[in-house]
């Protein structure tokens, strides 16, 4: 019988299964390794090289097929002039987030994040442009609100020279230009005292020393020796994450802050008419736009939070592009005549061991000593110790370390990882391992990271840590974003739980807006489903390092931390990797999280649409470059 295993080529590898599937008519084939090789470079012909490996009774084989392609890496400036734009394109996503506009407040990352992704709003800079599932480069910037930046010879500054005449959108009110004081203004707001925004969270340490107005430009001062050499990702617009849209300080002064925040006053080439919070957003087409003029005059992006209420908008027609999971594309590709795309890194869905608060310090926080403080600072930990959760350690007691550490890897070993990829994602995942995002296909995995299914292995090391009779458990896991955190999977690993060792699990689906704060504040204590695709190489230790801000409910002590920040201002790609695996060397044995399996983020799009360049970031995005039929 034959079977198809997915890999990180998401639907290529769908669809080359699927191929293969046909031409064995009578022959049972079975697919093994496929592997794609790209060299980019722009304006020049390159080769791409697919092997696949197959196995056929009685022998193995390796095909490889070779062919030539035209590569072009455009940027946003370069798209084909447009005739009058026309046309509506209707696009269902399982959220449309209330429009936070201020940095400080915008925990969501609206702005920088679903904003920039609509093109309402504008970053300094954004990535080079590469077709998915490519990653964009990391260091390579293309030039967007901000015409050119010059680094200062000692690293101290980057300049920033912003281009006149963008004009902010005129329906809230005449504001002017963009100007270098609106730059300045958006980015000290996100990292001010108090902040909860998304994008300062993302800023190291040096990058939050503050801007300011020099000769007309905008400057970003840098800490000393506090440089980040990736500092574009971070700051700029498209291309990674959400990460920052430039907002208009004259219309927060003119608006006033309650009406500023909802009222959405961007530069991009769509002009919001409306956007209601978990309702929908819809934009027109901003006229003559200075860097892109998109053919589809108006956008409406729609909130469906149902699964079964997205494939039916697709297949009746309502909708040209719906966000879907992998099991589902199969008959929607059947039966639409549609195709799929992947956008983001795959999400590795992993538990975080929330309480486990084992920062000695926070440079950052008003009381630097964090264990001399943990009731008033960090209640989640304090909490958690006193009520005695099993997944708790304290790490001023090694038995208790030890035992909550039995606890975790037991709960770990609990779960069957392959099943859940099997039936629950519809083999489109991967088992992971590791939150760090160093899945097992790359080269810097440890084997002794993967963690076996041994039900008598996890009930003995319960017995071991004095659970004998299990224990109550909550796990958390919103399901308002299914294409980074599949909740489904909460559920299947708490009925594992269940089974394997009768604990007594509660699977709370709480919106992510809900509880985030207690990530925050620190009263989170209770285990979570979330997940990051980092890219390789990339400094992971400012979500799991004791700061003020967002945290994933684990603090790692001190000296692992020092060694994943140094990837904060390290140029060196493999040293960068080296920091990395040695924080998940610390993070697995202690099992502080536990990633179960990898999420891929798909996008179905009808035959109605001919064109579309989209970037890899996660969500539907580039509205600017699709052309429709006629």
């Amino acid at each position: 019988m034959s079977y198809f295993k997915f890999n990180s080529l998401g639907i290529s590898a769908l669809l080359i299964a699927l191929s293969l599937a046909f031409a064995a008519c009578t022959t049972e084939v079975e697919v093994i390794k496929e592997v794609e090789v790209i060299k980019e470079v722009p304006g020049e012909t390159v080769t791409v090289t697919k092997e696949i490996v197959k196995e056929v009774p009685g022998e193995t084989k390796t095909v490889t097929v070779t062919k030539e392609i035209e590569v072009s890496v455009p940027v946003a400036a370069d798209l084909p002039a447009a005739s009058k734009p026309k046309g509506k394109l209707t696009v269902a996503v399982p959220l449309v987030p209330p429009l936070v506009q201020l940095q400080s407040l915008d925990a969501r990352g609206t702005v920088g994040g679903f904003g920039i992704d609509w093109n309402i709003f504008e970053g300094i800079v954004r990535s080079q442009w590469a077709p998915p599932p490519t990653v964009p480069s990391q260091s390579t910037y293309v030039p967007e609100i901000a015409s050119s930046w010059e680094i200062a010879s000692d690293q101290s500054s980057i300049t920033f020279t912003i281009r006149d005449g963008i004009p902010w959108h005129e329906d809230r009110g005449d504001f002017g230009n963009v100007t270098a004081e609106d730059v300045v203004w958006t980015f000290n707001d996100s990292f001010k005292e108090g902040s909860t925004g998304n994008p300062g969270e993302q800023l190291p340490p040096g990058h939050k020393v503050g801007w300011e107005v020099v000769d007309g430009k905008a400057q970003m001062n840098v800490g000393d020796n506090g440089f980040d050499p990736l500092w574009g990702m971070l700051h700029g617009g498209i291309g990674w994450g959400a990460t920052y849209g430039i907002t208009s300080k004259k219309a927060y002064d003119e608006l006033g802050e309650d009406k500023f925040l909802t009222d959405a006053v961007g530069s991009g080439p769509y002009v919001v008419d409306a956007w209601d919070g978990h309702d929908q957003m819809t934009a027109r087409t901003s006229a003559g736009h200075w860097r892109a003029s998109p053919r589809v005059e108006t956008l409406q992006v729609i909130e469906m939070p149902e699964q079964g209420t997205r494939e039916a908008a697709m297949l009746t027609g309502e909708v040209e592009i719906a966000q879907m999971p992998g099991k589902a594309l199969p008959n929607l590709v059947e039966n639409t005549g549609g195709k799929v795309i992947t956008l983001g890194k795959p999400s590795p869905n992993t538990i975080y061991w929330s309480g486990n608060y084992w920062g000695e310090t926070c440079p950052d926080c008003a009381n630097t000593d964090v264990q001399a403080n943990l009731e008033v600072d960090w209640p989640g930990a304090f909490e958690g110790l006193a009520n005695g959760y099993a997944w708790i350690g304290d790490p001023k007691d090694t038995a208790s370390m030890e035992n909550a550490r039995q606890v975790r890897w037991a709960l770990s070993m609990a779960i069957d990882r392959q099943k859940i990829v099997d039936t629950v994602l519809g083999g489109f995942g991967e088992t992971a391992y590791v939150a760090s995002n160093i899945t097992p296909d790359r080269p810097e995995f440890n084997e002794e990271w993967r963690v076996p299914y041994d039900v008598a292995g996890a009930k003995q090391k319960l017995i071991d840590a004095g659970y004998p009779e299990g224990f109550e458990i909550t796990l958390w896991s919103a399901c308002n974003l299914p294409a980074i955190w599949d909740c489904e999977i909460a559920d299947a690993i708490g009925e594992m739980w269940i089974t394997n060792l009768e604990l007594d699990v509660t699977i709370d689906h709480a919106d992510y807006a809900v509880r985030r704060p207690e990530s925050v504040d620190k009263t989170m204590n209770t285990p979570w489903l979330h997940g990051i695709g980092w890219l390789p190489g990339q400094s992971i230790a400012n979500f799991y390092c004791a700061h003020p801000g967002h945290l994933g409910g684990v603090t790692l002590p001190d000296d692992i931390c020092a060694i994943g920040k140094q990837n904060d201002i390290e140029p060196d790609m493999d040293k960068r990797l080296g920091n990395n695996v040695a924080m998940t060397e610390y993070m697995s044995h202690w099992q502080t999280q536990s990633a179960v399996a990898t999420v891929g983020n798909y996008f179905i799009y009808s035959p109605k649409i001919v064109e579309w360049r989209p970037y890899m970031t996660g969500y539907f995005n580039s509205a600017e470059t699709i052309v429709l039929s006629e």
